[in-house]
C-alpha cells in the first residue's frame, strides 16, 4: 500500500471487528493534541425533545407517502 487512499480502501474491506481494531490501533500512536479536539456540544432537554418531534413528524410523513 503506497497510499492513504489505498489503506483507506483496504480498511473498508475488513469485518467491522477488524476495523474497531485498527480504529483502537490508530488511537493509541498517533498523537492528538487536548486543542485540536472541539470541545462536546451540549443541547438542552428543550432542543432534543425539538429535535424528537421535528423526526417523529418526519418519518410519519415519509410513512404516509409509502
Amino acid at each position: 500500500m503506497r497510499t492513504l487512499l489505498d489503506i483507506e480502501q483496504a480498511a473498508m474491506k475488513l469485518p467491522a471487528e477488524e476495523q474497531q481494531q485498527l480504529l483502537r490501533f490508530l488511537l493509541r500512536v498517533v498523537p492528538v493534541a487536548e486543542a485540536e479536539l472541539p470541545a462536546p456540544r451540549e443541547f438542552t432537554d428543550e432542543q432534543i425533545q425539538v429535535w424528537l418531534a421535528e423526526d417523529e413528524a418526519s418519518m410519519r410523513r415519509f410513512q404516509e407517502y409509502n
